[in-house]
């Protein structure tokens, strides 16, 4: 199937390898997650490799893993700087040049919903490129069968947060639920200016077919049960977009409130620990590199003055803790595991 010259079928692109060029991940070990993994038994009330659970007041989060890969960290995190500045950084952060990426999602139980935030990488890339496509099976090893989920929470278009929407075979991974976007979001990824934004941009061309062919291939199916809310907007009691543009077109991190507590999903906000340590430092990916440094500064500058629970979307398996204010800059502060 062609869409505007454009390949669309999921088995060509992982054939073609056209995503792992794309978004410059080599695999660091070549093996399959168990079979039987996807039927593995729920332990709803213990923790498990692949998802932990935490509590925001009252409402019941998990933290459940898509895997990782690995990706270069220059230019691809530090676009607008020398190689030479930013190997300092790495070696004081115990980064090395080649870095573990890895995906988490965040599906949240309000006691009236099931909310899932971004949907990963899907099954389109797989164990060839590294441990990725592991969301749905740990779903189920977490108690959360995808057909319970009832809000897929999108916080941007690009590939790795939008192309767990659809299976291999064309079916909805998560069929009863509803899609929820920013508005200016969804417009964007679903008109006919992105496709001329992305290949105008600094992205690989290959990167530049994969994000194209996600957009293309995701969004359309679920154009009947979106429900598209305003920047800053409530998605329902307890959980509101905030507005972060600059990463994407109109990218959002979440916040959720609950019984006093509070916990910022920042999405692509920062991509590493050391986005933290240097906010003016821009991301290949971005839409608009001086809006996203901007937007980076002042989503840090709220999550260490109001002291946050914070959850990275791309931070280290489970992606939960602090942003604190050091040395003129920001640093992170993993939050004690919860047993």
């Amino acid at each position: 199937m062609k869409r505007d010259g454009l390949a669309l079928s999921r088995r060509n692109l992982v054939r073609s390898s056209a995503i792992l060029a794309a978004a410059t991940f080599s695999a660091p070990h070549s093996f399959a997650a168990p079979a039987a993994a996807a039927e593995a038994a729920s332990v709803p009330d213990l923790q498990g490799a692949g998802f932990y659970r935490f509590k925001i007041g009252d409402f019941k989060a998990t933290v459940i893993s898509d895997g990782y890969g690995t990706i270069p960290f220059w230019p691809t995190f530090a676009a607008n700087q020398p190689e030479a500045a930013v190997l300092p950084a790495l070696k004081a952060s115990y980064l090395k040049p080649v870095n573990q990426f890895t995906c988490n999602m965040l599906v949240v139980d309000t006691g009236r919903e099931k909310i899932l935030v971004d949907t990963g990488f899907g099954e389109v890339l797989g164990p060839k490129f590294g441990h990725f496509s592991d969301l749905k099976a740990n779903l189920r090893r977490a108690g959360i069968p995808p057909e319970s989920i009832d809000i897929v929470l999108t916080t941007h278009g690009h590939i790795d947060h939008i192309a767990g929407i659809v299976n291999m075979d064309g079916s909805l991974a998560f069929p009863n639920a509803r899609y929820v976007f920013a508005e200016k979001e969804w417009a964007y990824w679903t008109g006919s200016r992105f496709e001329s934004d992305v290949n105008g941009g600094p992205m690989p061309d290959v990167m530049k077919q994969g994000t194209i062919w996600a957009a293309k291939t995701n969004l359309p199916p679920i154009k009947d049960k979106v429900q598209l809310v305003k920047a800053d907007g409530e998605v329902v009691p307890g959980v509101h977009l905030i507005a972060a543009p600059g990463h994407s077109y109109a990218h959002s991190a979440v916040l959720f409130t609950s019984g006093g507590d509070q916990l910022i999903h920042m999405a692509d906000v920062s991509n590493l620990v050391t986005g933290l340590q240097h906010p003016e430092w821009s991301i290949i990916f971005d839409y608009d590199s001086a809006q996203a440094i901007k937007t980076r500064k002042s989503v840090l500058d709220r999550m260490a003055t109001d002291r946050t629970l914070v959850m990275g979307y791309h931070f280290p398996f489970p992606s939960i803790g602090h942003v604190e204010r050091f040395k003129g800059a920001y640093r992170w502060n993993a939050a004690d595991w919860t047993w």
